[in-house]
Order: C-alpha cells, then structure tokens, then sequence
C-alpha cells in the first residue's frame, strides 16, 4: 500500500510541475477532451494534469534509464549536459503518448519540451522535501 500511495503522491507532484511549466513555456500546454470525462467536466483539466503527471513519472521510471544509458558516451563527452537533452526527449514523448490518448500535454516544438523539462526539474528539485513528506508521512517525536 505505500508504494502505490508514494507513486500517487509523486504522480501529483509531477502534476503540479506540469501547471507551473504550462504556466511559464509557450509552446506547452494541456488540453482536455472535448467530451467530458467524469461527471459535468468542470474538473477535466485537474484529471488531464494528474494523468500527465502520471504518464511523465512512469516514462521517467521506464524508458528514461535506458536513454541515458544508450547516451552515457555522449554525457560524458558534454560533461552531463546530454541529461538536459534526454530529459527534454522523454518530455516530448510524453506529450506523444498522452496525444495519443486523446487528451493531456502538447508540446509544439523540441525547444518547448527542452524548457519545459528543465523547468519541471528545477520545480521537481523545489518541491522535493514536501513530496517526500508525504511520502513518508511526518515525524513527530
């Protein structure tokens, strides 16, 4: 039960970095289905950033360790810098499964999903310590 509650909580937290890069990159954006998808769809747009966020952590856990992987020679060679760039890919590939889906993140152009996943890292980065307490709960003692 706590590993599916950490992966929700992380899940959320991604979703939250997803509304400030929204917020801040042009070129990004979040679109809900034209139909709606729970009830009248006045929450639509909150379901659609909660499955993006969901999508992002899972191709994050999946296909991000083996990109850097394929791509360990060129980060050495650019001394790290190549992790921006498969941070950015697997960025714009979430924007294609969620496309694919019908609803969620739309990413226009690669320097779009290169910002936005720079600035969903450092809102990650931010956010860390309150993700991680309520992952684990607080400790009173």
């Amino acid at each position: 039960m706590s590993f599916l509650w950490n992966f929700l909580v992380r899940a959320a937290g991604n979703a939250v970095a997803l509304w400030i890069v929204v917020a801040l990159v042009d070129g990004v954006d979040v679109v809900a289905p034209a139909t709606p998808l729970f009830g009248d769809g006045s929450h639509d747009r909150l379901l659609v950033y909660l499955f993006s966020g969901l999508v992002i952590l899972l191709l994050n856990m999946t296909v991000r360790p083996v990109l850097q992987l394929i791509g360990l020679p060129l980060s050495i060679l650019t001394l790290g810098l190549f992790a921006l760039v498969i941070n950015g890919v697997v960025f714009g590939l979430a924007a294609v499964v969620t496309e694919t889906v019908g609803t969620g993140l739309t990413v226009s152009t690669l320097g779009a999903a290169f910002w936005g996943a720079l600035i969903m890292a450092v809102v990650n980065w931010v956010i860390g310590p309150l993700v991680g307490m309520l992952q684990t709960g607080p400790r009173i003692r």
